[in-house]
């Protein structure tokens, strides 16, 4: 009487057959989400290390125009939707017609901030960057080539502290808990 009622051509998966089907996705889940949580945090330290090297660039080049290094203004870090301002020393005198007071503006990625300072005389810098989403803030020093970094949490925004004032005796960065890439 069943064989009646289901039909001899109704096709169908058994209960057992979905569970297995779950049971992988769940398993292909558990390793997947992960895997692309470390890509995302990945990504977002590459936007800031590629910001931090841009920052070195950019003092280069404020350099060539004005000899001497930039800052940024306290109030620009953790900025990264409009970019940031370099400015010189304002009362440095370089004898190129008064005080520097040159801007360069900085373009960063959304959610990255970066920080510059230099020292008194704008002979020395150090730069230091963060992605808001990131798990390393990077920095780069005037007296070496290399780019450095050091762990954070993500979601933690980089403080001021986090860039240590340059001075051109020492490498600053190598002393402040950072390994070089």
């Amino acid at each position: 009487m069943t064989q009646k009622m289901l039909g001899k051509n109704q096709k169908g998966f058994t209960l057992i057959e979905l569970m297995i089907v779950v049971a992988i996705i769940g398993i292909l889940a558990a390793i997947a989400i992960p895997q692309f949580s470390a890509y995302r945090i990945r990504a977002f330290n590459s936007a800031a290390t590629s910001d931090v090297v841009n920052i070195q660039k950019t003092q280069a080049a404020f350099f060539a125009d004005w000899q001497v290094f930039g800052s940024t203004q306290t109030e620009a870090v953790n900025t990264g939707e409009d970019g940031v301002l370099l400015e010189g020393p304002g009362d440095v005198d370089k004898g190129i017609g008064g005080a520097v007071t040159g801007f360069v503006p900085i373009g960063i990625s959304t959610g990255v901030s970066i920080i510059a300072k230099s020292d008194a005389e704008g002979t020395s810098f150090t730069s230091t960057g963060k992605h808001l989403q990131g798990n390393r803030i990077y920095g780069v020093d005037s007296d070496v080539t290399a780019t450095y970094w050091k762990s954070s949490d993500p979601g933690d925004v980089m403080e001021n502290d986090d860039c240590p004032e340059s001075n051109i005796t020492d490498n600053d960065l190598i002393d402040d808990d950072f390994v070089a890439l």
